[in-house]
């Protein structure tokens, strides 16, 4: 049995904590054998009275003492390894052929990455990886998936095109250069980011308006993998978390409907997609 489905069958109570814990309790009638990724603990253990597992792909400790069920989860730790199993799983079925490719540009992207965090603190690679797996479920190109991995190194690091395009080629350098802000804006945006985010976001919906439907599915899993997070962050923070951004919550409202008008624009249009609905669905619930 997998954690999930053992919290599911035997813990009835759930507790989050502000600094990212969750807890969940409840009563299994008989002894839980060890799930699926943990390790028994048995220098901590007290058996029969008194069971503890760890799993670190998980980032939980789980307990059982006298038929009573706890797990504690450390949600944000967890995050980008549990999301690069889920990757490894779905990208199971792909060919053999591609997967030296995928563990490259996760491992490049990774280490470009290494010194940058998301709002909420966790490794950015954390979003690269949700933006992949959006479209893995897509069944997208094999191409279309690495640039999901690499679509943030031009704006947020020194790497530039030419060098994604010498490593990989020139289709997956297209893509990335299609989602990725002009240099004058990026110059900008390092003096101000908040003076020029109007200008830069027009830009954006101006260009994903034009774009083809696979640029479309690029930018959109990338919008679906932010506003997950926020309304994560939101939920766990409150709403004062708004004020970590360059533009208040009324504009950042325009900005993801405005992307949802782009994205269901022309005959390229992404609009019977699961990666749309699901972004239409979640900027309904976050406004």
């Amino acid at each position: 049995m997998n954690i999930r489905e053992l919290i599911s069958q035997y813990c009835d109570k759930t507790e989050k904590k502000g600094n990212g814990i969750t807890i969940y309790s409840g009563s299994a009638p008989e002894p839980i054998e060890t799930p699926e990724l943990f390790a028994y603990l048995d220098f901590l253990s007290d058996e029969p009275s008194r069971k503890i597992w760890h799993s670190d792909d998980y980032r939980m400790f789980l307990t059982e003492i006298d038929g009573k069920i706890t797990v504690y989860e450390h949600v944000r730790l967890a995050n980008y390894r549990i999301q690069l199993l889920d990757l490894q799983e779905k990208y199971g079925e792909k060919k053999e052929k591609e997967l030296p490719d995928l563990a490259d540009a996760f491992a490049f992207a990774n280490r470009e990455h290494k010194n940058d965090t998301r709002k909420s603190g966790t490794p950015y690679i954390t979003h690269p990886m949700d933006v992949a797996s959006i479209l893995l479920k897509e069944n997208a190109s094999h191409e279309l998936v690495l640039a999901g991995l690499l679509h943030d190194l031009v704006e947020d690091t020194d790497v530039d095109i030419e060098t994604i395009e010498r490593r990989y080629n020139q289709n997956i350098a297209d893509y990335v250069d299609a989602v990725t802000e002009p240099e004058e804006f990026r110059q900008a945006a390092n003096e101000d980011k908040a003076q020029n985010w109007k200008d830069r976001k027009e830009y954006t919906i101006r260009k994903m308006a034009r774009a083809n439907s696979e640029i479309k599915l690029l930018s959109c899993a990338d919008k679906l993998a932010n506003i997950r997070d926020l309304i994560c962050d939101i939920r766990m923070e409150g709403e004062g978390f708004w004020d970590k951004f360059n533009a208040p919550k009324e504009d950042q409202e325009w900005y993801y409907r405005s992307m949802l008008e782009s994205f269901a624009t022309g005959p390229q249009n992404i609009k019977e997609t699961r990666a749309y609905r699901d972004l239409e669905e979640c900027v309904e619930q976050l406004f």
